[in-house]
């Protein structure tokens, strides 16, 4: 009976293959069933205000929830990990000499607001777009961050809010971006 079973060199490697794929399906699987089988909660439209928060038209980051890491260009805000609440939390910053201006910083972020820009202006300005800025913001509950894409024209900054409308904002560049201060 045993004799039966005797595998050669090359139906071990065979078996020791598909046991590896068998297990790579199985790590995968709970992944793959969230993403293809279980359907999506239903979200408020993206134009009205949610039962919990806002709708502020023109508003970068989300006012509904919890920033906990801002990357921006060079720049990484990030809640110090000690901290038991977000209120109490202090927001520290890489390159640490902005340590000092990190709050301030955070707090003009998510206060920034810019005009919405229709689609007619948006084309008109394609042309100067040069040289993208990503700043990545991460929220306390989410998977993914939000990436706001930013353009720096002569008289403005022309970024995407969290809707993924794009807005003209006016700022000091101390203010947000320290790092492209003059």
């Amino acid at each position: 009976m045993l004799t039966r079973f005797k595998l050669t060199r090359r139906r071990w490697n065979n078996v020791l293959m598909i046991a590896i794929i068998l297990f790579m399906g199985v790590m995968a699987a709970p992944t793959l069933i969230k993403q293809y089988l279980i359907s999506p909660q239903p979200q408020a439209s993206s134009q009205e205000p949610s039962s919990q928060g806002q709708w502020l038209p023109g508003m970068i980051l989300n006012p509904n929830d919890r920033v906990i890491e801002i990357n921006a260009a060079g720049l990484q805000l990030y809640l110090e990990g000690g901290s038991s609440s977000l209120e109490q939390a202090q927001w520290l910053a890489i390159p640490e000499r902005f340590n000092d201006q990190a709050n301030q910083l955070v707090l003009n972020w998510q206060g920034i607001r810019g005009t919405v820009v229709d689609e007619p202006t948006l084309q008109r300005l394609k042309p100067a777009l040069e040289n993208p800025v990503t700043i990545e913001v991460w929220y306390q509950e989410a998977e993914e961050p939000q990436r706001v894409t930013a353009y720096r024209l002569d008289q403005f900054w022309l970024m995407t809010t969290y809707q993924q409308e794009w807005v003209a904002v006016s700022f000091d560049e101390g203010d947000l971006l320290p790092l492209y201060a003059k």
